[in-house]
């Protein structure tokens, strides 16, 4: 499969299973946080206040409860305030681990369909002008350009 568009390099990077990596770090830190039991307390709080303006929830399946509870938290911006305060995000390091996934990826698709140069030397495909390839010369300057343009949409 050659990486095409941005929603082709997420599904590759789910496969590699650095996106489950990385879900389990950001939510270890999370949990690890100061801002976990404001969260808590917060999700706490709108759910009991909507138990208490709506009776009716009381005579409801579960799961219908828990549906009218999941909407109005979601009229809160709860939850990107916690994602705001997650300092792991915010960690240049983590950033360009994240980057250095996705260049891999891209290195590794490229490989695979014939796209990739190492020095301006085409691996199993063809060259354009000036020994490179005439889509994308596959270099590390090139893979930060795809990088932030898939990043971008």
């Amino acid at each position: 499969m050659s990486i095409t568009n941005p929603t082709q390099l997420v599904e590759e990077f789910k496969k590699s299973g650095e996106f489950d990596r990385l879900r389990r770090e950001l939510l270890k830190e999370f949990r690890q946080s100061e801002g976990v039991a404001a969260f808590l307390a917060r999700v706490d709080d709108i759910a009991k206040e909507k138990l208490a303006s709506d009776p009716k929830l009381q005579y409801m399946p579960e799961a219908n409860v828990s549906r009218e509870i999941m909407q109005e938290l979601d009229r809160y911006p709860i939850v990107e305030r916690a994602v705001q305060d997650v300092r792991l995000l915010k960690d240049p390091s983590f950033v360009t681990g994240m980057k250095e996934s996705m260049r891999n990826i891209l290195l590794e698709d490229r490989k695979a369909s014939g796209q990739a140069t190492t020095n301006g030397n085409t691996i199993n495909g063809t060259q354009g002008q000036n020994g490179n390839d005439s889509d994308s010369d596959g270099s590390e300057e090139s893979m930060d350009m795809d990088i932030e343009e898939y990043s971008s949409d």
